[in-house]
């Protein structure tokens, strides 16, 4: 018992983070708009919890999340037709035409100053998982089905990059992630035939 207390005294802040995290991600996958305040939590925590594992890029990612979130949040409310709730749709081509390559470029800008002038662990892989997540979250403000496909990549290269940190618990998020960002894109998928048909799927 005194080792479970220890523990959590020690990694509290990153329990919190997780806890925060996988309700924000559960409830987005839901379509449930208490998903977005609770987003703004966690990134506020993995702003500290990123800073200490020497992930710059990732730290800075949670800051932009928090305007994200709020954006996101606002949208999902008022940013349908005549300010209505917003309803589940595809990105178009133009859309991903102009977020992929700007992702790309990211990347790239990321990746040199981060391996310049920091001292940060794996820079690349953290450059491009956080360019791809803000293309990833964008899409997932406007509603857009192809953000969960972005967020199961994203995740997919994030399980090891936190566990070799010795980010164990938030590899384990990352592993929930991975199902429910799979489990999002089914049920957006679902949402979006059933709101062009008009039947239930």
């Amino acid at each position: 018992m005194e080792e479970i207390i220890h523990y959590i005294g020690q990694n509290w802040l990153e329990i919190a983070g997780v806890i925060t995290g996988f309700i924000c991600v559960y409830l987005n996958a839901k379509e449930n708009i208490w998903g977005w305040p609770l987003g703004i939590i966690s990134c506020f925590l993995y702003i500290f919890i990123m800073y200490n594992a020497r992930f710059y890029a990732d730290m800075w990612l949670q800051v932009v999340y928090v305007f994200l979130n709020a954006y996101g949040w606002y949208q999902w409310l008022y940013g349908g037709e005549n300010q209505t709730e917003l309803k589940v749709t595809n990105a178009s081509r133009q859309q991903l035409g102009v977020l992929l390559p700007v992702g790309v470029l990211a990347t790239g800008a990321a990746y040199y100053y981060f391996s310049t002038f920091t001292d940060a662990a794996q820079p690349f892989w953290d450059s491009f998982n956080t360019a791809f997540s803000l293309v990833a979250v964008y899409l997932q403000a406007k509603k857009k089905l192809e953000s969960w496909i972005l967020w199961i990549m994203v995740d997919i290269i994030y399980i090891p990059l936190f566990f070799f940190r010795g980010l164990h618990l938030t590899s384990l998020l990352y592993i929930a992630y991975l199902v429910l960002a799979t489990m999002g894109y089914i049920l957006w998928r679902r949402s979006m035939l059933q709101s062009r048909e008009g039947v239930k799927i």
